[in-house]
Protein backbone atom coordinates (compact mmCIF):
# COMPACT_ATOMS: atom_id res chain seq x y z
CA UNK A 1 0.00 0.00 0.00
CA UNK A 2 1.17 3.49 -0.98
CA UNK A 3 -1.33 5.93 0.62
CA UNK A 4 -0.95 6.91 3.82
CA UNK A 5 -4.42 8.71 4.52
CA UNK A 6 -8.10 7.64 3.39
CA UNK A 7 -11.55 9.21 2.84
CA UNK A 8 -13.47 9.13 6.02
CA UNK A 9 -17.85 10.53 6.97
CA UNK A 10 -16.27 12.34 9.58
CA UNK A 11 -19.27 12.94 12.53
CA UNK A 12 -18.24 15.78 15.23
CA UNK A 13 -21.18 15.61 16.46
CA UNK A 14 -25.03 14.46 16.22
CA UNK A 15 -26.16 16.13 12.61
CA UNK A 16 -22.88 17.44 11.46
CA UNK A 17 -20.83 14.69 8.95
CA UNK A 18 -17.87 16.16 5.96
CA UNK A 19 -15.59 14.46 3.81
CA UNK A 20 -12.29 14.40 6.02
CA UNK A 21 -8.85 12.73 5.04
CA UNK A 22 -7.58 10.75 8.12
CA UNK A 23 -4.48 8.66 8.67
CA UNK A 24 -5.27 4.71 7.50
CA UNK A 25 -5.19 2.85 10.42
CA UNK A 26 -2.17 1.10 11.86
CA UNK A 27 -1.98 -2.67 11.53
CA UNK A 28 -1.23 -4.04 14.35
CA UNK A 29 0.20 -7.65 14.84
CA UNK A 30 -2.51 -9.57 15.04
CA UNK A 31 -4.85 -7.12 12.94
CA UNK A 32 -6.21 -6.75 9.42
CA UNK A 33 -6.83 -3.91 7.00
CA UNK A 34 -9.78 -4.04 5.05
CA UNK A 35 -10.30 -2.01 2.26
CA UNK A 36 -14.04 -1.40 2.41
CA UNK A 37 -15.85 -2.15 -0.99
CA UNK A 38 -20.19 -1.10 0.19
CA UNK A 39 -21.24 -0.61 3.39
CA UNK A 40 -24.94 -0.40 3.97
CA UNK A 41 -27.33 2.07 6.58
CA UNK A 42 -28.12 0.65 9.66
CA UNK A 43 -31.33 2.30 11.10
CA UNK A 44 -28.85 2.35 14.62
CA UNK A 45 -26.57 4.88 12.20
CA UNK A 46 -29.89 7.45 11.23
CA UNK A 47 -30.59 7.17 15.56
CA UNK A 48 -26.64 7.76 16.28
CA UNK A 49 -26.43 10.02 14.21
CA UNK A 50 -29.67 12.45 14.68
CA UNK A 51 -28.05 12.19 18.67
CA UNK A 52 -30.76 9.70 20.28
CA UNK A 53 -28.38 7.56 21.41
CA UNK A 54 -26.99 8.66 25.05
CA UNK A 55 -24.30 6.07 25.06
CA UNK A 56 -22.78 7.37 21.29
CA UNK A 57 -19.67 9.44 22.06
CA UNK A 58 -18.84 11.89 19.31
CA UNK A 59 -16.48 12.79 17.32
CA UNK A 60 -16.48 8.88 15.75
CA UNK A 61 -16.99 7.45 12.40
CA UNK A 62 -20.49 5.69 11.94
CA UNK A 63 -21.38 2.43 10.22
CA UNK A 64 -20.76 -1.07 10.90
CA UNK A 65 -22.93 -3.43 7.68
CA UNK A 66 -20.36 -4.11 5.33
CA UNK A 67 -17.70 -5.91 3.29
CA UNK A 68 -14.60 -5.93 1.65
CA UNK A 69 -10.88 -7.02 0.71
CA UNK A 70 -7.53 -7.56 2.36
CA UNK A 71 -5.56 -5.04 1.98
CA UNK A 72 -2.84 -5.33 4.63
CA UNK A 73 -2.30 -8.32 7.31
CA UNK A 74 -0.39 -7.75 10.84
CA UNK A 75 2.68 -10.37 11.50
CA UNK A 76 0.56 -12.82 13.33
CA UNK A 77 -2.07 -13.26 10.97
CA UNK A 78 -2.10 -16.73 9.00
CA UNK A 79 -5.02 -18.40 6.21
CA UNK A 80 -5.57 -14.94 4.97
CA UNK A 81 -4.42 -12.98 1.51
CA UNK A 82 -4.31 -9.54 0.20
CA UNK A 83 -7.47 -9.14 -1.68
CA UNK A 84 -9.09 -11.86 -0.19
CA UNK A 85 -13.16 -11.11 -0.12
CA UNK A 86 -14.16 -11.00 3.49
CA UNK A 87 -16.56 -9.75 5.86
CA UNK A 88 -15.86 -8.03 9.35
CA UNK A 89 -17.82 -7.68 12.18
CA UNK A 90 -16.75 -4.07 13.91
CA UNK A 91 -17.69 -4.87 17.13
CA UNK A 92 -14.94 -6.94 19.26
CA UNK A 93 -15.81 -9.03 21.98
CA UNK A 94 -13.60 -9.67 24.92
CA UNK A 95 -13.84 -13.45 25.04
CA UNK A 96 -12.77 -13.74 28.84
CA UNK A 97 -15.88 -11.96 30.63
CA UNK A 98 -19.36 -14.26 31.84
CA UNK A 99 -21.21 -13.50 29.14
CA UNK A 100 -18.72 -14.67 26.28
CA UNK A 101 -17.75 -17.77 28.32
CA UNK A 102 -21.43 -18.81 28.58
CA UNK A 103 -22.35 -18.54 24.99
CA UNK A 104 -23.72 -14.79 24.86
CA UNK A 105 -20.60 -12.87 23.31
CA UNK A 106 -23.34 -10.62 22.22
CA UNK A 107 -23.58 -9.32 25.79
CA UNK A 108 -19.74 -9.12 26.11
CA UNK A 109 -19.25 -6.57 29.44
CA UNK A 110 -16.20 -5.72 27.96
CA UNK A 111 -17.32 -4.90 24.12
CA UNK A 112 -15.36 -2.63 22.10
CA UNK A 113 -17.24 -0.11 19.39
CA UNK A 114 -15.50 0.84 16.74
CA UNK A 115 -15.43 4.56 17.57
CA UNK A 116 -12.73 5.45 14.96
CA UNK A 117 -13.40 2.60 13.04
CA UNK A 118 -16.09 2.28 11.16
CA UNK A 119 -17.35 1.44 7.88
CA UNK A 120 -18.17 4.65 6.00
CA UNK A 121 -14.64 5.00 5.13
CA UNK A 122 -12.03 3.55 2.83
CA UNK A 123 -10.58 1.30 5.07
CA UNK A 124 -11.43 -0.91 8.62
CA UNK A 125 -9.06 -2.20 10.83
CA UNK A 126 -10.11 -5.56 13.39
CA UNK A 127 -8.60 -7.95 15.20
CA UNK A 128 -8.05 -11.30 12.72
CA UNK A 129 -10.68 -13.30 15.18
CA UNK A 130 -13.30 -11.13 13.62
CA UNK A 131 -13.12 -11.39 10.08
CA UNK A 132 -15.34 -13.62 7.84
CA UNK A 133 -13.91 -15.77 4.73
CA UNK A 134 -16.31 -15.13 1.73
CA UNK A 135 -16.49 -17.73 -0.54
CA UNK A 136 -15.33 -17.26 -4.42
CA UNK A 137 -18.23 -15.08 -6.45
CA UNK A 138 -20.38 -14.11 -3.45
CA UNK A 139 -21.54 -10.98 -4.00
CA UNK A 140 -19.80 -8.16 -1.96
CA UNK A 141 -23.47 -6.23 -1.89
CA UNK A 142 -25.17 -9.50 -0.72
CA UNK A 143 -22.56 -10.31 1.78
CA UNK A 144 -22.85 -6.55 3.60
CA UNK A 145 -25.68 -7.81 5.03
CA UNK A 146 -23.94 -10.36 7.05
CA UNK A 147 -24.27 -8.23 10.19
CA UNK A 148 -28.31 -7.21 10.26
CA UNK A 149 -29.03 -10.87 9.02
CA UNK A 150 -26.76 -12.41 12.05
CA UNK A 151 -29.12 -10.66 14.20
CA UNK A 152 -32.08 -11.77 12.56
CA UNK A 153 -30.64 -15.60 12.64
CA UNK A 154 -30.06 -15.23 16.16
CA UNK A 155 -33.95 -13.92 16.50
CA UNK A 156 -35.29 -16.97 15.16
CA UNK A 157 -33.33 -19.51 16.20
CA UNK A 158 -35.20 -18.43 19.39
CA UNK A 159 -38.72 -19.24 18.65
CA UNK A 160 -37.82 -22.56 17.64
CA UNK A 161 -39.91 -23.16 14.58
CA UNK A 162 -41.05 -26.48 13.37
CA UNK A 163 -41.71 -27.19 9.67
CA UNK A 164 -45.26 -26.25 9.12
CA UNK A 165 -45.85 -23.81 11.88
CA UNK A 166 -47.31 -20.63 11.04
CA UNK A 167 -45.08 -17.58 11.86
CA UNK A 168 -46.41 -13.97 11.49
CA UNK A 169 -43.79 -10.99 10.78
CA UNK A 170 -44.92 -7.38 11.66
CA UNK A 171 -42.99 -4.91 9.98
CA UNK A 172 -41.12 -5.68 6.21
CA UNK A 173 -38.20 -3.04 6.17
CA UNK A 174 -35.00 -5.53 5.14
CA UNK A 175 -35.06 -6.98 8.64
CA UNK A 176 -39.09 -8.17 8.70
CA UNK A 177 -37.71 -9.93 4.76
CA UNK A 178 -34.87 -11.29 5.91
CA UNK A 179 -37.33 -12.46 9.37
CA UNK A 180 -39.51 -14.00 6.61
CA UNK A 181 -36.71 -15.58 4.56
CA UNK A 182 -35.41 -17.38 7.64
CA UNK A 183 -38.59 -18.82 8.84
CA UNK A 184 -39.16 -20.07 5.41
CA UNK A 185 -36.07 -21.87 5.54
CA UNK A 186 -36.55 -23.33 8.82
CA UNK A 187 -40.04 -24.95 7.18
CA UNK A 188 -42.59 -21.91 8.61
CA UNK A 189 -45.65 -20.64 6.32
CA UNK A 190 -44.78 -17.10 6.83
CA UNK A 191 -47.78 -14.26 7.53
CA UNK A 192 -46.63 -10.64 7.35
CA UNK A 193 -48.12 -7.46 7.96
CA UNK A 194 -47.28 -4.01 6.73
CA UNK A 195 -48.96 -0.69 6.04
CA UNK A 196 -46.76 0.02 2.81
CA UNK A 197 -48.09 -1.86 -0.46
CA UNK A 198 -44.68 -1.93 -2.21
CA UNK A 199 -43.13 -4.01 1.07
CA UNK A 200 -46.18 -6.30 0.98
CA UNK A 201 -45.22 -6.96 -2.42
CA UNK A 202 -41.70 -7.70 -2.11
CA UNK A 203 -42.65 -10.04 0.68
CA UNK A 204 -44.63 -12.15 -1.56
CA UNK A 205 -42.05 -11.96 -4.15
CA UNK A 206 -40.19 -13.23 -1.58
CA UNK A 207 -41.78 -16.48 -0.90
CA UNK A 208 -43.89 -14.96 2.08
CA UNK A 209 -47.50 -17.14 2.34
CA UNK A 210 -49.80 -14.05 3.05
CA UNK A 211 -49.27 -10.66 2.99
CA UNK A 212 -51.69 -8.18 5.02
CA UNK A 213 -52.71 -4.15 5.05
CA UNK A 214 -53.05 -3.86 8.46
CA UNK A 215 -55.07 -0.06 7.83
CA UNK A 216 -57.03 -2.23 5.58
CA UNK A 217 -57.81 -6.01 7.02
CA UNK A 218 -57.98 -6.71 10.23
CA UNK A 219 -54.53 -8.90 11.36
CA UNK A 220 -56.53 -11.01 14.28
CA UNK A 221 -59.43 -12.07 11.83
CA UNK A 222 -56.87 -12.66 8.64
CA UNK A 223 -54.48 -15.04 11.42
CA UNK A 224 -57.62 -16.77 13.07
CA UNK A 225 -58.68 -18.01 9.35
CA UNK A 226 -55.35 -18.62 8.01
CA UNK A 227 -54.72 -20.82 11.18
CA UNK A 228 -58.41 -22.44 11.21
CA UNK A 229 -58.56 -20.88 14.86
CA UNK A 230 -55.36 -21.97 16.33
CA UNK A 231 -53.57 -18.60 15.95
CA UNK A 232 -49.78 -17.71 15.51
CA UNK A 233 -47.31 -20.27 16.39
CA UNK A 234 -44.70 -17.82 16.38
CA UNK A 235 -44.35 -14.08 16.31
CA UNK A 236 -41.72 -11.34 15.87
CA UNK A 237 -42.36 -7.61 15.78
CA UNK A 238 -39.55 -5.86 14.00
CA UNK A 239 -41.15 -2.39 14.81
CA UNK A 240 -40.59 -0.46 17.99
CA UNK A 241 -44.11 -0.21 19.33
CA UNK A 242 -45.51 -1.23 21.92
CA UNK A 243 -49.14 -1.22 21.20
CA UNK A 244 -47.93 -3.81 18.39
CA UNK A 245 -47.24 -6.33 21.61
CA UNK A 246 -50.13 -5.99 23.11
CA UNK A 247 -52.17 -6.57 19.90
CA UNK A 248 -50.16 -9.53 19.03
CA UNK A 249 -50.35 -11.28 22.29
CA UNK A 250 -54.25 -12.81 21.81
CA UNK A 251 -53.89 -14.05 18.37
CA UNK A 252 -50.94 -16.59 19.74
CA UNK A 253 -51.23 -20.16 19.43
CA UNK A 254 -51.13 -22.18 22.58
CA UNK A 255 -47.38 -22.50 22.92
CA UNK A 256 -46.70 -19.52 20.97
CA UNK A 257 -43.74 -17.84 20.80
CA UNK A 258 -43.35 -14.22 20.80
CA UNK A 259 -40.31 -12.30 19.68
CA UNK A 260 -39.71 -8.23 20.26
CA UNK A 261 -36.92 -7.53 17.79
CA UNK A 262 -37.07 -3.93 18.15
CA UNK A 263 -36.15 -1.62 20.62
CA UNK A 264 -38.83 0.67 21.19
CA UNK A 265 -37.82 4.65 21.79
CA UNK A 266 -39.64 6.08 22.90
CA UNK A 267 -39.34 4.00 26.03
CA UNK A 268 -42.77 2.48 26.64
CA UNK A 269 -44.36 -0.19 28.67
CA UNK A 270 -47.03 -2.89 27.77
CA UNK A 271 -49.80 -3.86 29.45
CA UNK A 272 -50.56 -7.51 29.23
CA UNK A 273 -52.95 -10.24 30.78
CA UNK A 274 -51.12 -12.23 32.44
CA UNK A 275 -53.93 -14.88 32.28
CA UNK A 276 -53.64 -15.07 28.45
CA UNK A 277 -49.55 -15.78 29.14
CA UNK A 278 -50.30 -18.89 31.67
CA UNK A 279 -53.26 -20.54 30.13
CA UNK A 280 -51.61 -20.48 26.92
CA UNK A 281 -48.24 -21.21 27.23
CA UNK A 282 -46.85 -18.48 25.97
CA UNK A 283 -43.22 -17.63 25.71
CA UNK A 284 -42.00 -13.99 25.37
CA UNK A 285 -38.61 -13.04 24.60
CA UNK A 286 -36.70 -10.54 22.78
CA UNK A 287 -33.51 -11.04 20.72
CA UNK A 288 -30.43 -8.98 20.46
CA UNK A 289 -27.44 -8.51 18.31
CA UNK A 290 -25.50 -11.76 17.55
CA UNK A 291 -22.81 -13.99 18.25
CA UNK A 292 -20.14 -14.77 15.60
CA UNK A 293 -21.84 -18.17 15.25
CA UNK A 294 -25.12 -16.55 14.13
CA UNK A 295 -22.71 -14.65 11.61
CA UNK A 296 -21.39 -17.82 10.33
CA UNK A 297 -25.16 -19.17 10.05
CA UNK A 298 -25.98 -15.79 8.49
CA UNK A 299 -23.46 -16.39 5.80
CA UNK A 300 -24.72 -19.58 4.65
CA UNK A 301 -27.71 -18.18 4.32
CA UNK A 302 -26.64 -15.91 1.62
CA UNK A 303 -24.29 -17.74 -0.08
CA UNK A 304 -26.49 -20.79 -0.28
CA UNK A 305 -28.98 -18.75 -1.91
CA UNK A 306 -31.41 -19.50 1.30
CA UNK A 307 -31.94 -15.85 1.64
CA UNK A 308 -31.65 -13.09 -0.68
CA UNK A 309 -30.31 -9.83 0.82
CA UNK A 310 -29.27 -8.29 -2.64
CA UNK A 311 -32.72 -7.66 -3.96
CA UNK A 312 -33.26 -5.28 -0.68
CA UNK A 313 -30.84 -2.94 -1.62
CA UNK A 314 -33.24 -0.06 -3.00
CA UNK A 315 -30.39 2.50 -3.04
CA UNK A 316 -26.90 2.74 -4.21
CA UNK A 317 -25.36 5.92 -3.04
CA UNK A 318 -21.20 7.04 -3.38
CA UNK A 319 -19.71 7.37 0.06
CA UNK A 320 -20.19 11.16 -0.24
CA UNK A 321 -23.98 11.01 -0.14
CA UNK A 322 -24.03 9.18 3.08
CA UNK A 323 -26.12 12.09 4.77
CA UNK A 324 -28.55 12.10 1.74
CA UNK A 325 -28.98 8.39 2.46
CA UNK A 326 -29.42 8.94 6.48
CA UNK A 327 -32.46 11.14 5.03
CA UNK A 328 -33.89 8.19 3.13
CA UNK A 329 -33.96 5.94 6.21
CA UNK A 330 -35.15 8.17 8.34
CA UNK A 331 -38.15 9.17 5.97
CA UNK A 332 -38.59 5.04 5.38
CA UNK A 333 -38.57 5.43 1.90
CA UNK A 334 -37.53 2.53 -0.20
CA UNK A 335 -35.48 -0.48 1.62
CA UNK A 336 -31.87 -0.68 2.32
CA UNK A 337 -29.89 1.96 1.44
CA UNK A 338 -26.41 0.89 0.21
CA UNK A 339 -22.94 3.28 0.14
CA UNK A 340 -20.76 2.21 -2.43
CA UNK A 341 -17.32 3.06 -0.91
CA UNK A 342 -14.84 1.46 -2.94
CA UNK A 343 -16.96 -1.23 -4.85
CA UNK A 344 -16.09 -4.22 -6.80
CA UNK A 345 -11.75 -4.42 -7.84
CA UNK A 346 -12.16 -3.66 -11.50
Amino acid sequence: MTEKTMRAMWCEEPQKLEVRQIPIHEVGENDVLIKVAYAAICPWDVRAYSGLSKSVKFPRLLGHEMSGTVAAVGKNVKNLSIGQPVVPDLIVKCGTCKACLTGRPNKCRNVVFMQFGGAFADYVCVPQQNVHVLKPGTSKKAAAFMEPLACVTRGQNMLNLYPGEVELVVGLGPIGLMHMQVARAFGARVIVSDPIPDRLTKALELGADLAVNPAEEDLAEVVDSFTDGWGADAAVITVGSARLVEQLIPIMAPGGRLNIFAGIYPHDTVQIDPNIIHYQELILTGSADSTPIDMNHALDFIQNGQVDTESLISHLLPLEDLGKGFEIVKNREGLKVMIEVNGEPE
